[in-house]
């Protein structure tokens, strides 16, 4: 007769189970951390974008962080006073914390009103900061 018996299969389940129970909590830590990093590292391209963009057009130009979404809203000033959105940037699935959501810049490349601003990354127990001062320079 050929098979398992009821005892073996047992056995084998248990050390599966204990693998796995030693397995998992390393790898949701290192995909948290992987989340996080991918999330700021798209912020800061976006924010060097948005402040490229206002130079090279000569026109104010904003980003937008949208906590219900979780993306970024890049957008230009029009010469008629209208917000017309470039890009949409998804940031993933993790918490966002953002003291101004909106920063803009001027044609100079600074900041522009009320544009430092404090972004706090976060999913598990990962999380990054990033801060945006008026200049428009960055610090994680």
């Amino acid at each position: 007769m050929r098979g398992a018996t009821l005892p073996e299969l047992t056995v084998v389940t248990l050390i599966i189970g204990v693998l796995a129970s030693v397995v998992v909590p390393p790898v949701r830590r290192y995909l948290d951390q992987a989340a996080v990093r991918g999330a700021s590292e798209r912020f800061v391209a976006v924010h060097a974008v948005t402040r490229q963009s206002a130079i090279l057009s000569g026109r104010l130009s904003r980003y937008v962080v949208d906590r219900g979404t979780n993306t970024l809203v890049l957008s230009l000033r029009t010469p008629q006073g209208r917000w017309d959105t470039v890009r949409v940037v998804p940031l993933g699935d993790l918490r966002l914390t953002v003291s101004q959501p909106t920063v803009t810049f001027n044609p100079l490349g600074v900041g522009y009103g009320a544009s430092n601003t404090t972004v706090i990354f976060a999913r598990g127990v990962s999380a990054e900061t990033v801060t945006v001062s008026r200049t428009g320079r960055l610090r994680r």
